[in-house]
């Protein structure tokens, strides 16, 4: 009987994830050419540096010199769109959107797998990951070349891991492999990793196990240094993040608040910024637009998504079996907004980042709300947010069709 119940759970993940994938492409074959061309593209994506991360997933002669911050992603991501691109010939684009589409099935299984280690039935599962699919930060981050997709995952298998805790031990091994995976793609990232650590192990010991995360990640940048042109030891910090500290440019506090706690579910109406002189498409932002500006679709999907929330973080604080498990995603989310309160211009940018943890937390509505109206408002939640997402998605992409 246990192994038929696996047997649905997986083909129930492996339906959602052709249901994402079938979507991703749809929005993906709409954006122009134009986006992803060095001299164009750079900042037109929500502030995304999309042509040089292309570049990196499929060039070792690219300039990889983000790796400062990104420590190990450019030899984990370009052998992975190489061999991809091996077995499944194809342009720059579509190796490297393939690779994308495997990360995206992934983050589905195991966003899946979440739910289920959270205490959710089959059907409030399935209904919360179809919430998660329909959200902003998935659509505009799953659909495009960037690093954000693989360093959504990585925060999604600390939370695992995380989860996994609460129902039996977990070794150290499997808490180092967490770690590593959190620092690998984003170093602020790291904090999950750290957070994972602390909270299962006594400080010493976790202490322990966080050296020997950094020192295999540190390890493997001296071969991307010899393999990749410009790669960086991160280890080294980079002064020029202090550029995106406290732009004015971002707004106020509660502007950035609005960018990490309700566009990364619901987008609101997108602006296009004047191109600059060396770029022909205009830059697409959502950072001083007013939350459920893009109609009023997408102002209920907000509302379902707002009740979801304070219903999960409620249901959360009175769990206390679940105590680690919230340690864990309330360090992690903690530092998360503190850092992008002063850090980066366009919050929306790191909406994949925050997807996974607010979206945890609106999983323990079913602790709260009665019977199935969690799972039935996640479903309603997820049909209005993919519909609107999407129609701003098109629109988006006409801004940038226009202009070019």
């Amino acid at each position: 009987m246990k192994e038929r119940g696996i047997a649905w759970d997986v083909l129930l993940a492996a339906l959602l994830s052709v249901l994402a994938l079938a979507l991703l492409a749809t929005l993906t074959r709409q954006l122009p050419a134009a986006l992803f061309a060095r001299a164009q593209g750079f900042d037109a994506w929500f502030q995304a540096d999309m042509p040089r991360v292309l570049a990196n997933m499929v060039d070792a002669g690219s300039n990889h010199y983000r790796t400062k911050v990104h420590p190990i992603a450019s030899i984990l991501i370009h052998p992975a769109v190489s061999g991809l691109r091996l077995l499944w010939p194809g342009s720059d684009l579509q190796a490297a959107m393939r690779f994308i589409g495997a990360v995206a099935v992934l983050w589905v299984f195991g966003f899946y797998a979440l739910c289920r280690l959270l205490g959710c039935g089959r059907f409030a599962a399935a209904c919360f990951s179809l919430m998660a699919i329909g959200s902003a930060g998935f659509l505009f981050w799953f659909s495009v070349p960037e690093t954000y997709a693989p360093g959504s995952l990585t925060l999604l298998w600390v939370l695992l891991v995380a989860a996994l805790a609460a129902h039996r031990p977990v070794s150290d091994r499997l808490i180092v492999g967490a770690s590593i995976a959190s620092l690998a793609i984003t170093i602020t990232n790291w904090v999950a990793g750290l957070a994972l650590a602390v909270v299962q192990r006594p400080w010493r010991r976790a202490l322990g196990l966080s050296a020997i995360a950094f020192a295999v990640v540190a390890a493997l940048t001296v071969p991307q240094r010899l393999l990749y042109s410009y790669a960086k030891f991160f280890f080294l910090g980079s002064r020029e993040e202090l550029d995106y500290m406290n732009l004015k440019e971002s707004g106020t506090w509660l502007d950035k608040l609005a960018g990490m706690f309700w566009s990364t579910f619901s987008l609101p109406e997108v602006l296009a910024l004047p191109a600059d002189q060396l770029q022909q498409l205009p830059q697409l932002t959502v950072q001083l637009s007013s939350p459920g500006s893009g109609g009023w679709i997408g102002m209920a999907a907000l509302g379902l998504w707002t009740l979801l929330l304070l219903a999960g973080a409620w249901g959360l604080a009175r769990s206390p079996e679940w105590r680690r498990f919230a340690a864990v995603l309330g360090l992690t989310l903690a530092a998360q907004v503190l850092l992008h309160l002063v850090y980066g211009e366009e919050t929306f940018l790191y909406a994949a980042h925050f997807l996974p943890l607010l979206m945890a937390v609106a999983v323990f509505s079913i602790r709260v709300l009665p019977g199935g109206l969690a799972a039935s408002m996640a479903l309603l939640a997820a049909a209005l947010a993919a519909f609107h997402n999407t129609a701003v998605y098109e629109a988006a992409v006409r801004l940038l069709q226009q202009a070019h």
